[in-house]
């Protein structure tokens, strides 16, 4: 199968049932939704322990709803359709939500990194700590400069980040591999189902436009890096209006949405085409 081939067979997939394609993502939205429900509870300070529910649900209903999204992409990849009674397919329950659980497990593996990050930073700037010295830490990790410290920590979030997102497509594609009954299909093709990982990125470009607008409100600040660290030290930092921001961000996310199947179907398109799918 040629490199760009599974994207060419996704993007078909996509178009040809682009209705019953926005059906899978309603029937997706709606299981989410359903476990995140019990959030609610925490409007009311009397039931707000109530919230734990939706990690249950959680489990209970989108672990094993993500395997059979899987099964029914594979079955439109097979030149079936993707709004199918897979969706909601109950058979195997208990071997799907293990699959599940250990998809959890080893994402947590690849987010260690990010989670020790995250616990050195709460170290660093939580209690009694002030803007001066968090300021002052940032410049010494960046060597006296405070812009190489910003670039240094940046890089280190970043990384940490990518690991995650790698962690994510080999997961992603071992879904794929169960719901064709070939769990070895991937050994050997993991480079493939990363590129293929990489293509679905062309997905997200609302997304990262919306962020990038976003951000580029606050560069002023950052052109004034002294002037802004005055400003968190002594309280008088204007920052531009949130709300504008987050209906910026916002707009591309809704904008993205509709493509997000598109994005799943180019990895099952690419596990499809591992196992000989794309000859039929």
């Amino acid at each position: 199968m040629e490199k760009n081939h599974f994207f060419a067979r996704a993007w078909k997939a996509y178009k040809e049932q682009f209705g019953g394609t926005m059906g899978f993502l309603l029937a997706e939205i709606c299981i989410y939704l359903i476990a995140l429900c019990p959030l609610l509870f925490l409007t009311d300070k009397t039931l707000k322990t109530g919230a734990v529910l939706s990690a249950v649900l959680f489990v209970l209903l989108v672990l094993p709803a993500r395997q059979n999204a899987a099964a029914a992409m594979q079955n439109r990849m097979a030149g079936g359709k993707i709004c199918t009674s897979l969706l909601i397919d109950p058979g195997a329950y208990l071997k799907k939500l293990l699959n599940g659980l250990k998809s959890v497990g080893m994402i947590l593996l690849w987010s260690i990194p990010l989670i020790a990050l995250l616990l050195i930073a709460r170290r660093n700037i939580s209690g009694d700590v002030d803007g001066f010295t968090v300021y002052r830490n940032i410049k010494n990790f960046g060597g006296d400069d405070i812009v190489y410290g910003i670039i240094y920590l940046a890089l280190i979030a970043v990384s940490a980040l990518l690991l995650i997102a790698i962690g994510c497509a080999l997961r992603s594609g071992a879904r794929h591999a169960h719901a064709l009954g070939r769990k070895d299909l991937l050994k050997g093709h993991h480079g493939r189902l990363l590129l293929a990982r990489l293509f679905s990125l062309v997905t997200l470009i609302p997304l990262i436009i919306g962020l990038a607008a976003a951000v580029t409100r606050y560069i002023p600040l950052l052109q004034d890096l002294d002037g802004t660290i005055d400003g968190i030290v002594y309280g008088t930092l204007v920052l531009p209006d949130t709300k504008a921001s987050l209906i910026i961000a916002g707009a591309g996310a809704i904008l993205t949405l509709p493509l997000l199947p598109f994005s799943s179907l180019i990895t099952a398109s690419c596990v499809n085409g591992l196992a000989g799918g794309d000859k039929q």
